[in-house]
């Protein structure tokens, strides 16, 4: 278990991880799965392993660095192995109009006036934004023209 316990501590310094991505990587680098389930197990003891806390700094790094929808965040949390309900309790950080000035935070560089219409919900839609803020964020823009 030490072997399994230190190659799991060392991958941990990199950045916060789930309990399935650490579990993923131990196994892929050979450790049987008693070790690996040895190692997590410590790791969550001494909670070095939390998936809730890995959640919420997934979701601030996003809403800082790199503007994503609930929906797109959803997913990515997902894939890392976090449980629907963890999600759902991280996600409610995320109001609708913290989510509209995300989506604005990453239209603000572009002109997003000349776009056709059909671009700019794919743009956003492909980031994860739900349709209401698609439409909020489309009339925003067309409010702007109009004065």
């Amino acid at each position: 278990m030490a072997g399994a316990f230190s190659r799991a501590l060392n991958y941990l310094t990199a950045r916060s991880r789930t309990v399935k991505e650490t579990t993923d990587y131990l196994l892929r680098k050979g450790f049987s799965p008693e070790e690996t389930g040895q190692a997590v197990a410590r790791l969550l003891e001494l909670d070095l392993l939390n998936d809730k806390k890995t959640a919420v700094q997934w979701v601030e790094y996003c809403m800082r660095c790199k503007p994503r929808g609930r929906d797109r965040l959803s997913r990515e949390l997902l894939s890392r192995g976090v449980d629907r309900a963890i999600i759902e309790e991280t996600l409610e950080m995320l109001d609708e109009d913290a989510e509209f000035e995300l989506a604005m935070q990453l239209l603000s560089p572009r002109p997003v006036s000349q776009w056709p219409e059909n671009k700019l919900y794919r743009f956003l839609r492909y980031r994860g934004f739900s349709f209401p803020i698609i439409e909020r964020v489309k009339l925003y823009y067309e409010h702007l023209t109009w004065e």
